[in-house]
């Protein structure tokens, strides 16, 4: 009867090489795997879905000059002589301009209503129902522009009047932005909550000195591509547009002028509007409400 065969049992060095085998490629895959969770995990993905910084307008930087037979006429220095015109102009500036910089804190820059209208309009957000000048309207999101007032502004002081008239349009766009991202609702719900608590009676003046501030952020970068944006007129245009302001409210003749045309210290308005400049950055302006709490 021959004898039981039996299955040759593999040895131990193969086995033992085998196994060493496998644990090296188990070491290989981790440490590639977690290579690529590093490089690409969840936490670099969040950074890829975050918004790209806003491209502003950059300064123009000057091109080699052309043969003096091929000179080419300089950019004018002087804004449209029509208003209609400017304001065009500027209401595509604050739309760029405004639109990256809400962009960076995930708001969008909606457009508001324009009524261009001359010497009188009647108003929904006004008591009287009758208003000239320049203001915004938060009731329908809708900007009201005089342009026989920025007429006026050109024809009383031709030196700083582009300035001037610019100036008025911007500070309504701001009351704009400010509706936007919900300073106009905080405001109100601070009067209407306590009206006589300490600091309510200046937050009229600080909604003003805000829109001041957001003007000189939007002006920051405007005045490099609207070279009669100058910011070291701006005392001067403020008080062009005060002074024609109080002047035209004491008209007997003339429909009421809002107030941040009329009135207000020229000297802390042109302060907050160069701190708006000089930082770039709109929310800089928001050190106006330090120690007001809703």
């Amino acid at each position: 009867m021959p004898a039981k065969t039996t299955a040759p049992r593999p040895r131990k060095g193969l086995l033992l090489r085998l196994l060493r085998g496998l644990a090296w490629v188990l070491i290989v895959v981790t440490l590639v795997g977690v290579a690529l969770y590093l490089g690409f995990g969840p936490a670099h993905l969040i950074d890829r879905l975050k918004p790209a910084p806003p491209a502003f307008p950059e300064q123009v930087t000057a091109e080699p000059e052309p043969p003096a037979a091929a000179a080419v006429a300089p950019a004018p220095v002087n804004a449209p002589g029509d208003s209609r015109e400017l304001v065009k102009a500027l209401l595509e500036s604050n739309e760029d301009i405004w639109g990256e910089f809400l962009a960076r804190g995930d708001y969008a820059y909606k457009k508001p209503k324009v009524v261009l209208y001359e010497g009188r309009v009647e108003s929904p957000c006004k008591p009287t129902g009758a208003a000239s000048g320049a203001f915004y309207c938060a009731k329908g999101m809708t900007l009201y522009l005089d342009l026989a007032y920025l007429d006026e502004l050109q024809k009383r002081a031709p030196e700083v009047g582009d300035f001037a008239r610019s100036y008025v349009v911007a500070h309504a766009v701001a009351h704009h932005v400010q509706n936007l991202v919900g300073a106009v609702g905080w405001i109100k719900e601070y009067r209407a909550k306590d009206s006589q608590a300490e600091g309510a009676e200046s937050l009229e003046e600080t909604e003003e000195l805000l829109a001041d501030c957001l003007v000189g952020s939007w002006a920051s970068y405007a005045q490099r591509k609207y070279p009669w944006i100058r910011p070291q007129d701006m005392d001067k245009a403020l008080q062009t547009v005060v002074a024609l302001g109080r002047e035209r409210a004491k008209a007997q003749d003339q429909p009421a002028m809002p107030h941040p045309l009329t009135e207000g210290d020229i000297a802390k308005r042109a302060e907050w509007f160069h701190m708006g400049v000089e930082s770039g950055d709109p929310r800089e302006c928001n050190q106006l409400f330090g120690g007001v709490e809703p």
